[in-house]
């Protein structure tokens, strides 16, 4: 193999490489971009899933709460009802 035809295998070889690395690029650049759209997507439905556990909490809350008065509200009543019986 002579120079010229050492230097222009060694040439067609890194343009070779350079396309290659070229496409590579293109397809990394691609992927980042196609798993930043899903990851977007991921979390907004994370956003939507926290919003609607935190609703749920809130009005699970407020059925505790409204359960916990009607309790007191029957013990009282059922007091009541026995301190009339007693009177009777």
């Amino acid at each position: 193999m002579t120079d010229k035809e050492f230097q222009k295998f060694v040439i067609d070889h890194l343009v070779k490489m350079s396309e290659e690395l070229d496409k590579l690029r293109q397809n990394v650049a691609r992927i980042e971009i196609e798993h930043g759209e899903k990851l977007s997507a991921l979390f907004d439905g994370y956003k939507g899933m926290v919003e609607k556990l935190d609703d749920h909490t809130q009005r699970l809350q407020r059925i505790e709460d409204k359960l916990e008065t009607h309790e007191i509200q029957i013990k009282v009543l059922d007091a009541t009802k026995a301190n009339k019986r007693k009177v009777k």
